[in-house]
């Protein structure tokens, strides 16, 4: 009788699928469960084939020492603007590594 109610459900798993999956990898829940929400099948594919944050490869900041992504021009920390580092300055982060 409510047709609308099965997409309504459908939406919601997959909104729920992809925000899980995309917190998993390092993104933001909310914003993969509503992508996945909004388009199912292809926003669920999305998140799953979005890069994982946490295998990004890192640098220490010379102004402070915090660890930063290779690709961020400033250290939010300290204010430090970032050169694009050479490559003995650059580090995978310690659960990635691999001996």
């Amino acid at each position: 009788m409510f047709a609308g109610g099965a997409y309504i459900f459908i939406a919601l798993c997959f909104g729920l699928a992809g925000g899980l999956i995309g917190r998993m990898k390092g993104s933001s829940f909310f914003i993969w469960f509503l992508v996945s929400a909004v388009i199912p099948f292809i926003g669920l594919a999305c998140a799953i084939l979005y890069r994982n944050e946490h295998d990004e490869p890192m640098r220490l900041c010379p102004g402070c020492g915090t660890p930063r992504k290779v690709y961020e021009a400033k250290c939010l920390t300290c204010g430090y603007e970032l050169e694009y580092p050479s490559e003995d300055e650059i580090f995978l982060p310690q659960h990635t590594a691999r001996a």
